[in-house]
């Protein structure tokens, strides 16, 4: 049985060119997902949260609505040691300005998706709750975190970044 050099060479040549494009294709797309972070006090891992998305840290400020007074002027400082301080002074119109009321203590951010803070916890109800977004926090019911009526003239803007 005599095979014709041609043919055969043919045939090689097929092998080959199959092997060669089989050893160029590119290897399978790998996805690049980082790894979770891991909260050090073992709580397991944070996800991507406004805790650990957003620069939340910092001095908010803003003039908010009140009634029968031109407004109550709020000042909003977080820290990144889940510290807070809260100014809020009624302004004057046709009465003297009431002296600043201050509250001072911790907070923290609420489960499941960690986008509301809530001072004085141990309160019932809490002292205060805000939605934490990029840059800037809003006032919202203290009772349920629900947002308040006309909601952007409860936000207060960061002014500067927390020491």
């Amino acid at each position: 049985m005599t095979h014709h050099p041609t043919a055969r060479r043919a045939l090689l040549l097929s092998l080959a060119t199959a092997a060669l494009l089989a050893g160029c294709q590119s290897p399978p797309p790998t996805e690049n997902v980082p790894p979770p972070r891991i909260d050090l006090l073992g709580r397991g891992p944070l996800g991507d949260v406004p805790q650990t998305m957003l620069d939340w840290a910092g001095t908010y400020q803003a003039i908010l609505p009140c009634n029968g007074c031109p407004g109550i002027a709020m000042s909003v400082q977080l820290r990144a040691d889940q510290t807070a301080v809260v100014r809020e002074r009624r302004l004057g119109g046709d009465a003297e300005p009431t002296p600043a009321q201050t509250y001072q203590g911790p907070f923290r951010f609420d489960p499941p998706a960690g986008s509301m803070v809530t001072l004085g916890q141990e309160a019932e109800p809490p002292a205060y709750r805000f939605f934490v977004a990029e840059g800037w926090i809003e006032l919202r019911d203290r009772h349920t975190g629900a947002a308040l009526t006309s909601t952007p003239a409860y936000r207060l803007r960061k002014t500067s970044l927390s020491q």
